[in-house]
């Protein structure tokens, strides 16, 4: 599988019925912040840390909409990203994190239930609604 790209079945299944929004928090959420598809994505948005951190990440569905055989969703996702000290043998400092944020957009094939996430891109004619 090529990098960010993954597979919602149960987020396909929940399309259009009241449990979607939470189904496909749940999913994105159990794949963790070291998922191939996800981490690139995570560590390109770090503002105030230097790598991302093997803890639970918090999505947040901004907006979704189905368009082109496709449900396109606007995703915020808070993270742990690192502080971590020079590395030195005798740093007393321990690493240390901070809470980031990113926004990603998600598409999700309504035939196959493959799915790819990018970096979020407002576009000024398509709002997700």
């Amino acid at each position: 599988m090529s990098e960010g790209v993954l597979t919602l079945p149960r987020a396909l299944s929940a399309w259009n019925s009241p449990a979607f929004h939470q189904t496909l928090i749940e999913e994105i959420e159990g794949l963790g912040p070291d998922h191939p598809a996800l981490q690139p994505l995570l560590q390109n948005g770090l503002t105030q840390t230097s790598a991302v951190a093997n803890a639970p990440i918090a999505v947040h569905l901004l907006s979704q909409r189905e368009q082109d055989g496709r449900i396109l969703a606007h995703l915020g996702v808070f993270y742990a990203g690192i502080i971590a000290g020079c590395s030195c043998a005798d740093d007393p400092t321990p690493p240390d994190s901070l809470t980031e944020h990113c926004e990603l957009q998600l598409e999700i094939t309504i035939t196959s239930a493959k799915a790819r996430l990018l970096p979020w891109e407002p576009s000024p004619f398509s709002e997700l609604t």
